[in-house]
């Protein structure tokens, strides 16, 4: 067995390598074909009508599947008995039932978005109840037939299909889809996720020229879907064109990595530059179809368009620092092959790449912060989306080509030659750095950023309008103007119940609702009356005070003039509505004063419904605080910091400024002495700062991981101390992730208990509030007899005062479950509730008898925790239920548990780094003994006595130690041995070596010798001329000797366009030559100084210089002709150029538009070029503003900051 799977892992481990090896080889041909394919496929890609018809056919089949399901609980309903509540078990959120007992609503599951579900005749307790309804006779459910049908209820879309059993009727209805009036992040329009629809689909109502039409279980035609080709024609060839610029890169590359050159170099940099320009071109046509390719996301320059062109760049730049740096042993070799010049422009190459790396990184990361809406502030981690992500992704590749750069320079230094930074310690430092530098850059330019948040903030709460109410006050003054009982009721001039039915009449028709943020005044002035003036000290004409008023205050909110803004900076925001009727003693004026209450900011169902989609209203973080002063008196505040009631006016400049205090930042906008904004929130500690740099250490920390893993880079590094069996190394992760799994569980643990603590704390305070609604309205209704004697108008201002001061809406509803009366009418009118309470709640308190419900509820995305209870008479007798959606407190809850939970989060992410330290230290406490024989274990050396492991504890290492320290002993008593044995054998065959050599000139000598001595004895003639050849011949074996006794002896011994100074009216007059060419149009140019310099870059202010230029000389033309005056004035410390003209000038209505991206008043104009300037004088420092110019048209101005040498 063991043998066989070794067999099947050495096969595929075979398999592996040699997939490897292939795409190694052959990489460069399969990205070209794969390039090629996908570009002939992003040519002719197009869904087929049978793919269309396919996704509809699994629409209508999952249709019918549901709808007998639900079927199944409809005739299940039918036959539960009628006098008990039907509870179905597990039923679907997308599925409603009513059951109807002779007409009557017997029970109900889930509901429907109708404010009327009655299905007969008109109710009495409805026309009572219900008098101001605009849906009295809207019964949409009395005419819905036995057969299944697709209509529409409310603000949704049901297929509905009526069971009937004698009295007993049964409605069942499916959600098809949303259709709320605002599609927003609350309230979506989308098709019913249960449908599992795919595709980009449309369904509407039975159509028979367009789309595929759906068939119930029935085999009825319910509607039409329709599919939109050309949006996903247009995705899908957008996909393809995408995969086509990936392969085409991955083929630069692997054509690049398989030829290494200069050359190469030169190539694979203008492939990808070209290669950038067409991605430029492409992602400039995804700028209205992609959010990442929008500016609205972010916009820094021509290059830097959007978010995807900024990403698209820092990847560009990445890739040619790698491929320099691929080139890094050639660069180095011609360090030293070149000389002179070109040895200076190699150096000063290599050492500017860094420097002009490092410049882009922080321009680009510095423009990043101040342009974008991406949230970078890394301890703010709940806030964070996909884009944060990518950002720190591109900049986390930026700071690693950095460092390659950095690397590829050093062989070029002096003292940092043989260094390398991607050993572990340079490699920290530099993550540390780089950590600390995104750190500091993202506090500095997140401070200005907030400030500039601030700044706006308070100017527009500074404002005092209420665009809401001027919706709903332009809407009813025509019929309030023609009321004739109101005219009626003003003519009962001595009636003392006058004023009551005149206030009943408007708070019932117009103003219900209202007069929980308001507070209404109303005043009857005829001809001549007076009025005690606000003093209480004098009286004045009533008429000619309100007119007064008018004059000096009023700004008309629509064409009719009947109600106006009243701008008296009184720190309230208020209208005045004049109405004027004829009876028969002559004109009677009813003026009605509408003053915003002194009070902290009202919640509820409107400010976290309707804020999602009102374009001009804004919303501050519940982090800050803020309060408004007006006349040093505080008149506005909200948020949790304890304001003081006034604000010493003289005490500061006007203007904006900070001000720390109370462990608070300030920010204070004085913009008068009699209006000043302060906006705070709590100083941010330094513990938020080392939090940011901890996270910023992990994350670039697991990006440079990752990059020298897979680059190799350090592989013989980790090698050579971390093997891959070593036993330190698995001791180490095996202490240090227990240590993390426990800390792990303890910090689970943590935030469970925290979650359950706020969950706690949340139901006190909900039962805390139902209870004060409760006894409130128990107390209103101690001694009524039914729910028909409490619908008055006397309970609609109890239930104002309840939500004045709970701080919550409340609806009403009586025993059967109706609506009666609620704080927010205006949602049930818009159906985006139903009129009937929740089904659950309404079983709990009836059948069950609880004494109050917490139900958790839903609108659109927006899930909320909803509050039952009961009322009660004196009797005993119920009289209706009181209900408190509870959102902005819980929505606090929860911003506080996420702050709370980030923190534990931070602070095990802390003690889990140093849980890995300790199990560093541990385990390495355990393994050096076991590393200390090895090591010595290694160094053993027989010459010399090997050394003694200490370690004194009696454990089992000790028992280790122990007998190695005696194998020691033992082996260098052997060694000892050894050495003598080997000793004695070594001297014996020396001296039988040195025997042989010694021995072998001697014999040739010795016979030299004696044949000398022979010829001599024997006399023989010439043995003289002998002696002197063997004479040489004893003294060359002599000198063999010696030469053989000193070898013995021996032996023995043994590395874009930059800014300028520009003259204004220098600029200005060239430009000005372009355009006044035409005699139907003068172009006039006024300046104090013809000197006139700023420091800019000069291409873009002619740019903005000739849009402004252009634009007043197309208004002027389109007149015929005319005026454009340009002038240059000195404020301060900026220069003012202004173009004006007498053309047509700039609606009302479109200047709050005219600097936004793709607006424009012109038919063939793109909308940007305002944007553009907008954005280009900003960037230089100045402002750009319009306003209505003298000559009658328009006037376009900008500043820029004088130059100071």
């Amino acid at each position: 067995m063991k043998n066989s799977f070794k067999e099947k892992t050495s096969q595929f481990k075979g398999y592996y390598v040699a997939s490897m090896a292939f795409l190694k080889r052959y990489r460069t041909l399969l990205a070209s074909s794969l390039a090629i394919l996908f570009f002939a496929i992003s040519l002719f890609v197009t869904p087929t009508q049978g793919s269309v018809e396919g996704e509809v056919g699994r629409l209508e089949r999952k249709l019918q599947n549901r709808e007998r399901q639900l079927e199944r609980y409809a005739l299940e309903a039918l036959d539960n008995p009628v006098d008990q509540w039907y509870v179905p078990k597990d039923f679907p959120e997308d599925m409603v039932i009513y059951k109807y007992n002779a007409d009557t609503l017997q029970c109900w599951v889930n509901q429907f978005p109708i404010s009327n579900d009655e299905v007969d005749a008109i109710p009495l307790w409805y026309t009572l109840g219900s008098a101001n309804s605009e849906n009295i006779w809207n019964m949409p459910l009395a005419y819905l037939s036995d057969s299944e049908q697709y209509v529409n209820l409310g603000s949704a879309w049901y297929v509905v299909k009526v069971y009937k059993k004698e009295r007993v009727k049964v409605i069942a209805g499916l959600l098809v889809k949303t259709e709320y009036l605002s599609d927003n992040s609350v309230l979506v329009n989308e098709i019913n996720p249960e449908l599992n629809v795919k595709r980009d689909l449309e369904i509407v109502p039975i159509n028979f020229d367009n789309g595929i039409m759906v068939k119930g279980m029935d085999g009825n035609l319910l509607f039409t879907v329709i599919d939109e080709v050309d949006s996903l024609k247009a995705g899908m060839g957008n996909i393809f064109k995408w995969l086509v610029f990936l392969f085409v890169l991955l083929d630069l590359i692997s054509y690049f990595m398989n030829n290494v050159s200069f050359k190469s170099l030169l190539v694979y940099v203008a492939a990808l530059s070209l290669l950038r320009v067409l991605l430029f071109f492409f992602a400039n046509d995804l700028r209205f179809a992609e959010p990442l390719f929008s500016p609205n996301i972010y916009s820094g320059g021509w290059l830097f368009s959007s978010l995807g062109n900024l990403l698209i760049n820092n990847f560009y730049v990445c890739l040619i620092v790698y491929g320099i740096y691929l080139l890094r042993r050639k660069i180095i070799i011609s360090k030293n092959r070149v000389s002179g010049c070109r040895k200076v422009l190699l150096y000063t190459a290599v050492f500017l790449l860094p420097a002009l790396l490092s410049l882009y990184i922080h321009y680009t990361f510095m423009s990043l912060l101040k342009n974008s809406n991406v949230m970078l502030e890394i301890y703010r981690l709940t806030e964070m989306d996909f884009y944060s992500f990518l950002c720190y992704l591109s900049y986390g590749l930026l700071f690693i080509s950095l460092l390659l750069s950095l690397q590829l320079a050093m062989p070029f230094t002096l003292h940092f030659g043989r260094h390398s930074l991607f050993g572990t310690k340079y490699l920290l430092a530099y993550i540390a750095v780089i950590s600390v530098y995104s750190v500091v850059v993202m506090g500095v330019m997140g401070y200005q950023k907030e400030q500039a948040r601030c700044r706006v903030w308070s100017n527009r709460l500074s404002v005092e309008r209420d665009l809401s109410l001027e919706l709903h006050l332009a809407n009813i003054e025509g019929k309030l103007s023609s009321d004739i009982f109101i005219r009626e009721m003003l003519s009962m001039r001595n009636n003392p119940a006058m004023p009551t039915l005149l206030r009943n009449r408007l708070d019932e028709l117009y103003f219900y609702g209202i007069s929980q943020k308001y507070e209404i005044t109303l005043t009857v002035c005829r001809p001549n009356e007076s009025l005690l003036y606000n003093d209480g000290q004098r009286l004045v004409d009533c008429n000619d005070h309100f007119q007064q008023e008018v004059v000096n205050y009023g700004t008309n909110i629509s064409d009719k003039y009947f109600f106006f803004f009243l701008n008296n900076h009184s720190g309230r925001i208020s209208y005045l509505g004049i109405f004027t009727y004829e009876d028969q003693t002559g004109p009677i004026t009813l003026y009605i004063e509408l003053n915003s209450r002194y009070m902290k900011d009202i919640s509820g169902y409107t400010s976290l419904l309707f804020d999602y989609k009102r374009a001009n209203d804004f919303r501050i973080p519940g982090e800050y605080s803020y309060a408004k002063y007006v006349n040093g008196r505080m008149v506005l505040y909200g948020g949790d910091y304890n304001y003081p009631v006034s604000f010493n006016k003289d005490r500061h400049e006007n203007g904006f400024f900070t001000v720390v205090q109370d462990n608070y930042r300030h920010f204070v906008n004085k913009l008068s002495d009699d209006n000043i904004i302060v906006i705070s929130r709590h100083k941010q500690s330094i513990f938020d700062f080392f939090i940011s740099f901890s996270y910023m250490m992990l994350f670039f920390s697991a990006m440079f991981f990752v990059f020298l893993r897979y680059r190799q880079l350090s592989n013989k590094i980790l090698k050579n101390r971390h093997p891959r069996n070593r036993f330190r190394r698995r001791l180490t992760y095996f202490i240090s992730i227990s240590l993390v799994i426990s800390l792990l569980c303890l910090g689970v643990g943590s935030i469970w208990f925290t979650i359950k603590h706020y969950d706690l704390m949340s139901r006190v305070q909900m039962e805390e509030k139902i209870q004060t609604a409760q006894s409130a309205i128990s107390e209103y209704c101690k001694y009524k007899q039914d729910y028909t004697e409490i619908n008055t108008l006397d309970l609609s201002h109890l239930l104002d005062r309840i939500a004045v001061n709970a701080q919550v809406d409340v609806n009403l509803y009586d025993p059967h479950g109706r609506l009666i009366r609620s704080t927010q009418p205006e949602l049930f009118k818009r159906n985006l509730f139903s009129s009937r309470m929740d089904s659950d709640a309404y079983y709990l308190l009836t059948a069950e008898n609880k004494r109050h419900v917490i139900n958790r509820e839903s609108i659109g995305e927006l899930s909320y925790i909803s509050l039952y209870s009961p009322i009660f008479n004196a009797r005993g007798n119920l009289i209706a239920y009181v209900n408190i959606p509870y959102f902005t407190k819980t929505s606090s809850l929860w911003g506080n548990l996420t702050s709370m939970i980030a923190v534990i989060i931070n602070i095990y992410i802390l003690l889990m780094l140093a849980a890995i330290f300790v199990g560093t230290v541990i385990s390495n406490s355990i393994s050096r003994p076991i590393e200390e024989i090895g090591r010595k274990m290694r160094s053993v050396d027989v010459s010399r006595k090997a050394e003694h492991v200490d370690y004194d504890v009696d454990d089992e290492l000790g028992v280790l130690v122990k007998a190695y320290n005696k194998m020691v002993d033992d082996l260098e008593e052997s060694t000892k041995r050894l050495t003598q044995s080997e000793r004695e054998q070594a001297w014996s065959e020396m001296a039988r070596q040195i025997a042989h050599e010694i021995k072998n000139p001697l014999t040739p000598m010795r016979l030299s010798i004696q044949y000398l001595v022979r010829l001599k004895q024997r006399n023989i003639q010439g043995w003289e001329d002998k002696f002197e050849q063997v004479a040489d011949s004893i003294l060359e074996q002599i000198d063999i000797l010696s030469e053989t006794a000193s070898e013995f002896s021996s032996f023995a011994k043994f590395y874009y366009e930059e800014s300028s100074v520009l003259n204004l009216h220098e600029i200005i007059s060239e430009q000005r030559v372009l355009f006044d060419n035409r005699e139907n149009i003068k172009i006039l140019i006024s300046s104090e100084s013809e000197e006139c310099y700023v420091y800019a870059r000069k291409g873009q202010i002619i740019r903005v210089v000739v849009n402004l230029l252009s634009n007043a000389v197309q208004a002027v033309e389109s007149r015929g002709g005319g005026y454009i005056r340009i002038s240059i004035t000195k404020n301060g410390g900026n220069y003012t150029v202004s173009f004006e003209d007498n053309g047509p000038g700039v609606k009302d209505e479109d200047q709050d538009k005219l600097f936004k991206p793709n607006f424009t008043t012109k038919t063939g104009g793109t909308g940007l070029g305002l944007a553009i300037s907008r954005n280009i004088i900003e960037q230089s420092g100045g402002t750009i503003f319009y306003r209505k110019s003298d000559l009658g048209g328009a006037n376009f101005s900008f500043t820029l900051p004088v130059y100071q040498p």
